[in-house]
């Protein structure tokens, strides 16, 4: 799945590349309280992190934040 976010990332800007990664961070420590958070209907423990155009899909496990998916809104749900 990771080759899936690389590729993704790899469209971006640097500097949107950099924000990511930041939010990639927030994730894994579960420091999510300032995001767009929303819990995905049917997915026990699947959340979706909007910023702006782009969704990333995360799991919660084992009190920490795993990725899942990442891609524009109109490509990822």
């Amino acid at each position: 799945m990771m080759d899936k976010i690389n590729k993704f990332l790899s469209k971006l800007s640097k500097k949107e590349r950099g924000i990511f990664s930041e939010i990639f961070l927030d994730i894994y420590n579960l420091n999510i309280q300032s995001y767009d958070i929303k819990a995905l209907k049917g997915l026990k423990g699947f959340y979706r992190l909007r910023k702006g155009k782009i969704r990333i899909v995360f799991e919660k496990k084992d009190n920490k934040g795993i990725l899942f998916d990442m891609d524009f809104r109109k490509d990822i749900y």
